[in-house]
């Protein structure tokens, strides 16, 4: 595996566990809370430095006919990811400069918000990738092959995983909060006379980092697998639309 690749692996990994860091503010402090979310577009450039010539790419060519449309896809998704990740950055520096209880509540919203929806993209965006970031653990790694085993082992896993996120997504209620904080500051883009209520406002779970990771692991995985199996479905599909192409050329041709 060349450096450049591990370079990558490594900080997609670093920027994971920050990201889930961020769901408690006062996991550390929230002085920490706040520089890490700084770090965090830090690396994001980085990211997208060291990616630089498939965004280029891209970009160049969004519009071109031969341009698969699972790489449009894959380019639409980081394209909202990195969207809604700017939100986060930008909301929360603006939540805490806000002067009204109107533009606190509308900026938290937002900053929550995002956060929710770029747990879903992040998801769909490994899911898009997974045999990639896969083979390259197994490079890393130094395992060539997979036996039926490993297979059937591989397959558990999944399936466990695939099962105890659908519960914790459920169980967080992850759609609910992602529609009512997303909804509440599109209705409340325009500022109104609010006062404050009484009683605590809407606030992120105050959990460990294991807790953290573990609820919001398991919903990105819910995601991945999702969009993986999907995405090879789809493959297969075509492979076998193909397929089909080629036996009617050759029947043709006798």
């Amino acid at each position: 595996m060349n450096k450049k690749n591990i370079a990558k692996i490594t900080l997609d990994i670093a920027m994971a566990i920050l990201f889930i860091t961020f769901f408690n503010k006062t996991l550390i402090s929230f002085k920490f809370h706040v520089q890490s979310g700084k770090v965090f577009g830090l690396l994001i450039l980085v990211h997208m430095i060291l990616n630089r010539r498939w965004i280029v790419n891209i970009t160049k060519r969004i519009f071109d006919s031969k341009i698969k449309i699972r790489t449009k896809l894959s380019y639409i998704c980081s394209l909202i990811l990195l969207i809604s990740i700017v939100f986060i950055i930008f909301s929360g520096m603006m939540m805490m400069t806000a002067t009204n209880y109107d533009r606190k509540m509308f900026y938290k919203m937002l900053h929550f918000g995002a956060s929710y929806l770029s747990v879903g993209l992040i998801g769909i965006h490994v899911g898009l990738y997974w045999k990639f970031v896969m083979n390259m653990f197994k490079k890393l790694l130094k395992i060539n092959k997979s036996t039926s085993i490993t297979k059937i082992l591989a397959n558990l896993c999944v399936v466990t995983v695939l099962v105890f996120g659908i519960y914790t997504t459920y169980k967080q209620e992850y759609f609910n909060k992602l529609s009512n904080t997303l909804a509440y500051a599109i209705t409340h883009i325009i500022p109104q006379d609010l006062e404050e209520p009484e009683g605590s406002a809407y606030e992120k779970e105050s959990l460990s980092f294991i807790s953290l990771a573990t609820t919001y692991g398991s919903i990105i995985s819910v995601f991945g697998i999702a969009t993986y199996y999907i995405d090879l479905a789809l493959k297969e599909k075509n492979k076998s639309k193909e397929l089909k192409k080629e036996i009617i050329k050759e029947l043709k041709r006798v």
